[in-house]
């Protein structure tokens, strides 16, 4: 068995560095030595691979958690993915100079003798408690990161029963595209203002067809406050009350007031009608739009694939915070429909970005 020792918080092994290394990626080779984080010693000595001493005296396995707790924050939680992806096969380490709690690697991977890498990181983990926060802002500089090494971003959620749930985060790279499609198709139409409700009554299918806004009822389109400023604002639609004509500016104004959200939830709302995609309420299924792709028909009854929604989608500002329990959730009702859950962040761009639950 090989010997550690623990020795101002840190954990180094002396004999034969390059063995301990070799048993499974385990540390980083420096000089004559070997330096192990906290989650890697711990698994060593739950193998009896190693015996962890501190002044000279061998640390029980309760001695050294508690030792453990006291050197690494979060030590419990980054244990327990830490051995969860050694037990299904992957190379692990920890992150290091990464902005992330773990490097998975590919199983099989090797190592030179220096500590080398011979494969690319498979995913950067970042660990985190169901009791913390999702912040969106950290998350993504976590996946620039990782996108730079090749590499994807993941979660490794532990609930309170100690139990790991792995979501991914990526760039929803369709939806990021810059194709404007414009609004060929549409008609100008008139409508008339009710609460929150534009409806035309007149040609109606000059604004249903073929961009499918509002919705269809018979003899007349009902229109949100939302679809109706998208076609105010250019020129395909007059709004009017029974007090007169009204400006997009007012009709804007009484969005705002409606809603909190309105202006995030427009924004992403205006860019994916202006790349041509089929943009709905999405409330149905707890969000603030269903999105289908390009092309796409709006028909009841039975749906080819294809014409299912195609994202879940939610709009929020770049320093969003969410509770992980909600996004739990979130994804969760996009995966019960067969949908991509996305997130639509406002910025002084708008981007998507995908996050799917996997199974290592």
């Amino acid at each position: 068995m090989y010997k550690a020792k623990l020795e101002d918080g840190k954990i180094t092994v002396d004999e034969d560095p390059e063995e301990v290394f070799q048993l499974g990626g385990y540390g980083r080779l420096e000089e004559d030595k070997l330096s192990l984080e906290p989650v890697e010693a711990m698994s060593l000595l739950q193998r009896e691979k190693i015996e962890i001493l501190k002044n000279g005296e061998k640390l029980t396995e309760e001695e050294f958690y508690r030792e453990a707790c006291s050197i690494s924050e979060g030590f419990h939680e980054k244990l327990l993915v830490y051995q969860d992806m050694r037990r299904r096969g992957f190379v692990v380490r920890p992150g290091h100079s990464f902005p992330c709690d773990l490097r998975v690697y590919e199983r099989g991977t090797s190592f030179d003798k220096d500590g080398k890498k011979l494969s690319h990181v498979k995913w950067l983990v970042d660990v985190v408690r169901t009791d913390s926060e999702f912040s969106l802002a950290d998350k993504i500089n976590n996946l620039e990161a990782a996108e730079n090494i090749r590499s994807n971003l993941a979660l490794g959620i532990v609930d309170e029963e100690g139990d790991v749930t792995y979501y991914e985060v990526d760039e929803e790279k369709k939806l990021n595209g810059d194709v404007s499609k414009g609004l060929e198709g549409t008609e100008q139409a008139k409508g008339f203002l009710e609460g929150n409700t534009v409806t035309v009554w007149e040609n109606p299918e000059n604004v249903y067809e073929p961009n499918y806004f509002g919705k269809r009822r018979k003899e007349r389109v009902e229109l949100n406050l939302m679809e109706a400023l998208f076609l105010m604002q250019r020129d395909k639609l007059e709004v009017e009350t029974t007090e007169g004509k009204v400006s997009k500016e007012e009709l804007e104004e009484t969005a705002r007031e409606k809603d909190i959200e309105f202006e995030d939830k427009y924004k992403i709302y205006e860019d994916l009608r202006e790349k041509g995609f089929l943009v709905k309420c999405g409330f149905k299924f707890g969000t603030h739009f269903r999105v289908y792709d390009r092309g796409v028909e709006l028909k009841k009854g039975q749906k080819s694939p294809d014409e299912h929604t195609k994202w879940v989608l939610h709009a929020v500002p770049s320093d969003e915070s969410w509770s992980y329990p909600e996004l739990s959730r979130f994804v969760r009702l996009a995966l019960n429909i067969r949908s991509k859950p996305t997130l639509g962040v406002v910025d002084k761009s708008k981007k998507y970005y995908r996050i799917r639950r996997i199974k290592p």
